[in-house]
């Protein structure tokens, strides 16, 4: 019997060390000794996402200064380049099916009628907006479940990979007045092959649209519309999204689906492999008495050229070294180019010079 108990503790033991998460001494080791190189070689790139890629690495490395927000933005940034491609360009936009699509309005349209009734989703890090303007939402009860069943097959003749496997059904969010969304990679075990289904919305003026912004495969930034009635396939592990734009109108709602190769052998990543893949000088220069970070918002990226609209300044030693200001993206933002001569990074198209207050930055 007590022979019995002492394999039985051993066994717990090393469960939970097999289980913990490595300490930074520990996991720079495992990074060199698993032959990682910087820059990385774990996907394949073009020229575009490379010349991505770096800029980026520059950004966080000279604007980020905050342990947590620093951390973030290269879990997200390494994320981007660790799992695989699996479309021509990582998004495409298709109609919704009619017959989901009018349970789907139909159910939006009661919630709408009875405004004041629907719950609020709560303060979440990745959304900003005023403190009364929190996200509604609208609960689908079985039509939450129908539509992510309903939608599957969709999905996998998108992707064009095999079976998946259903995931999360997230959704009616309302997004309200003066919503932006942070730009983020989704989780990466479960979130790989996803869908928005946009619903509904009333914009104050037709003419400014609300749209998401995600990244191709090849460096390419879009801002993409979606109508009621258009589903916006992507990957969402791989492709860097969110809207940094500000929301004028008065709701905007969609429901997120989700779905995740049934394969390990196509997709078996978990939030450590990530984790471990971070590069041993993600920390050079961190000043401890920066705290989070002055933009620290949650598993999210928030350099300069990624960053939502409603961010707070940039700060260093308490001091704005940086305001957050509107963006002007075209509907396809090429990737910056290095000028080879003097090593500066050109974001094209040139922006324009902004002002704040009188100010010019």
């Amino acid at each position: 019997m007590l022979f019995g108990v002492v394999l039985l503790l051993t066994a717990l033991i090393v469960t939970v060390l097999g289980a913990r998460r490595l300490t930074e001494d520990e996991r720079v080791e495992k990074w060199y000794a698993d032959g990682n190189v910087w820059p990385p070689q774990w996907q394949p790139e073009t020229e575009g996402m490379k010349r991505l890629m770096e800029h980026r690495e520059h950004e966080i490395m000279t604007q980020i200064y905050g342990g947590d927000e620093r951390w973030e933005n290269f879990l997200q940034y390494t994320q981007s380049r660790a799992v695989p491609a699996f479309t021509e360009r990582g998004f495409d936009v298709v109609p919704i099916p009619k017959k989901i699509f009018e349970k789907l309005k139909k159910a939006v349209e009661v919630g709408i009628e009875n405004w004041d009734n629907l719950r609020s989703e709560g303060n979440i890090d990745v959304i900003y907006h005023d403190s009364d303007k929190e996200p509604k939402f609208v609960d689908l009860g079985p039509l939450q479940r129908e539509t992510i069943n309903e939608l599957k097959t969709m999905h996998e003749d998108w992707w064009g990979g095999g079976d998946l496997k259903a995931t999360s059904a997230y959704g009616v969010r309302l997004y309200l007045n003066g919503s932006s969304l942070v730009m983020h990679n989704d989780k990466v075990h479960t979130h790989v092959i996803s869908s928005i289904v946009h619903i509904a919305h009333e914009y104050d003026n037709d003419d400014e649209p609300w749209p998401i912004q995600i990244e191709d495969h090849d460096g390419n930034l879009h801002s993409v519309n979606l109508e009621p009635g258009e589903m916006l396939f992507y990957e969402s592990a791989k492709c860097l999204h969110g809207r940094m734009t500000t929301f004028k109108g008065r709701y905007y709602g969609s429901i997120f689906l989700h779905y995740q190769p049934v394969d390990p052998q196509v997709w078996n990543w978990h939030v450590d492999d990530i984790i471990n893949l971070v590069p041993p000088h993600w920390s050079e220069g961190i000043d401890r008495s920066e705290g989070k970070g002055s933009r620290w918002c949650g598993a999210a990226m928030s350099v300069d050229s990624r960053v939502a609209e409603g961010a707070p300044h940039l700060k260093r030693n308490g001091e704005i070294i940086r305001h957050t200001v509107p963006h002007n993206f075209t509907a396809i933002h090429p990737p910056p180019v290095k000028n080879p001569d003097s090593g500066e990074w050109l974001l094209y198209p040139l922006e324009e010079d902004v002002s704040v207050n009188g100010e010019e930055l």
